[in-house]
């Protein structure tokens, strides 16, 4: 599964239709879903020629018929909180007996187990996480996605620096990982070093984005990958 970054709002918004969404049978079942804890919840409206039942100003707009929804403001996540952080795959008998052989469904158990241990940062598409493919094509913000994934990764090592009060120094891409939508998350492996004229290390960095760049990309994490490549 490779993915295309684009700042482009309807793009992105076509992208996270359920049209769009690899036809897997037992994803629709699955006990994790990624970023669950970070997305908004739908409601189920009560609707009659544009009265809604609701509290004034509770950030419903009425018109026509239907009920459309204020672009509510995300708040940021807590810095250095792993979504993943906690999760374990759970059986369950309906998925299990959606196989037509054990084989079967312990190949898809391995898989999904080995997807939570990876935590978004290799492709995983019965979650919607895509390899971010082509580093050197054109990408989001009239960059290339080498050069925006650069940015993104160097905003989350600015974030750690000053919040540890250390000195690590962005170097270069390995790959990426992301989650599309309105918004949309960016898993950044790339390559560091601790201090000047350090050995290179692998590192992880994980920010969202917005479509149409309604608002500015912020930090959500960046540490040393669980077991991080070390070139000296």
């Amino acid at each position: 599964m490779t993915t295309m970054i684009s700042c482009d709002v309807t793009a992105k918004r076509a992208s996270a239709s359920d049209d769009n969404k690899p036809k897997v049978s037992p994803m629709k079942k699955q006990k994790f879903d990624e970023e669950d804890d970070e997305y908004i919840e739908s409601e189920t409206e009560s609707e009659d020629d544009g009265v809604f039942e609701g509290e004034v100003g509770d950030g419903r707009v009425p018109y026509g018929k239907y009920i459309g929804l204020e672009d509510p403001v995300e708040p940021e996540p807590e810095w250095d909180v792993d979504s993943f952080d906690g999760r374990e795959y759970e059986s369950d008998p309906e998925i299990r007996g959606s196989f037509a052989s054990e084989n079967a469904y312990m190949d898809y158990r391995e898989y999904s187990i080995q997807a939570l241990k990876n935590r978004g940062f290799l492709p995983d598409p019965l979650n919607f996480i895509g390899n971010v493919h082509d580093l050197d094509g054109p990408g989001c913000r009239n960059m290339t996605n080498r050069e925006y994934l650069t940015d993104l990764a160097s905003l989350c090592v600015k974030k750690l620096n000053d919040y540890k009060g250390i000195t690590v120094e962005f170097v270069s891409i390995v790959r990426a990982t992301l989650t599309a939508g309105s918004r949309w998350k960016m898993y950044i492996t790339f390559m560091a070093r601790e201090y000047p004229n350090g050995p290179l290390i692998e590192y992880q960095a994980k920010a969202m984005d917005f479509a149409g760049r309604s608002r500015p990309p912020f930090p959500i994490l960046c540490r040393p990958s669980p077991k991080p490549l070390i070139y000296h």
